[in-house]
């Protein structure tokens, strides 16, 4: 079974490590007890109040455990609890199948614009939620699952295992062999080659599009692509 989980708002002022870097942490802990495949950053509505840019994370975990949601809410709230800001307002949400998507109306408003926590209450009924006085990390959370879910937006911030160690350059086919779907943005119908290289910038953080990986590409020569839109890399993600 797929289960996705939202974190939010585990940061706080003068605080080295960043949500996303805490929930990729986080998936790296759960080796033997579920598979991670990944995890995914939204940034959500910009004229929200924020310690950073106002990004949530959700981790894309399988597991075959039948209780799979409770026991990965309580393995990560105990992670949260030890490993979040004493100033923080985390939120995290846990959920999988129809619930999850059922969050993809509320993931794409808290992108537009400031929701409230009154918006989202009716919709975590039988969800496996837990969030601080503030619930305004379980705003972010519940929005980080709703738009995974979706599988139109956001950035593998880790997927497969791998995307930090694959060095800036890196051959199409090894891309695939990861699960990376390299894709032309070019107007012309050309198709990276397997044996095509492609200028990550160093830092490969393929888009999340119809629920799989995806790294925009633009040609600069005979054989070689590189990805767009890549972010300035940062020391706590």
């Amino acid at each position: 079974m797929r289960i996705l989980i939202g974190i939010d708002d585990t940061d706080g002022a003068g605080w080295a490590a960043s949500t996303a870097r805490l929930a990729r942490e986080f998936g790296d802990t759960l080796d033997g007890e579920a598979r991670f495949i990944g995890s995914v950053g939204h940034i959500l509505f910009a004229g929200v109040a924020a310690t950073t840019n106002n990004k949530a994370s959700c981790l894309v975990v399988e597991s075959e455990r039948a209780d799979a949601r409770d026991f990965l809410l309580a393995r990560a709230a105990a992670y949260v609890e030890t490993h979040a800001a004493p100033s923080s307002a985390s939120g995290i949400l846990v959920a999988a199948g129809g619930e999850a998507e059922s969050l993809a109306a509320f993931g794409c408003e808290a992108s537009r614009r400031e929701v409230r926590f009154d918006e989202l209450e009716p919709l975590l009924a039988d969800m496996r939620a837990t969030g601080s006085r503030t619930r305004r990390g379980l705003i972010g959370a519940a929005a980080a699952v709703g738009l995974t879910a979706r599988g139109w937006s956001g950035r593998w911030l880790e997927f497969a295992g791998g995307l930090r160690g694959v060095e800036r350059a890196v051959q199409v086919r090894e891309l695939k062999a990861m699960g990376v779907i390299p894709v032309s943005l070019e107007t012309d119908a050309e198709a990276p080659a397997p044996q095509d290289w492609v200028d990550t910038h160093g830092r490969l953080r393929p888009q999340l599009a119809a629920g799989r990986a995806v790294l925009p590409l633009r040609r600069i020569g005979d054989g070689q692509w590189e990805s767009i839109g890549v972010e300035t890399p940062k020391k706590s993600r």
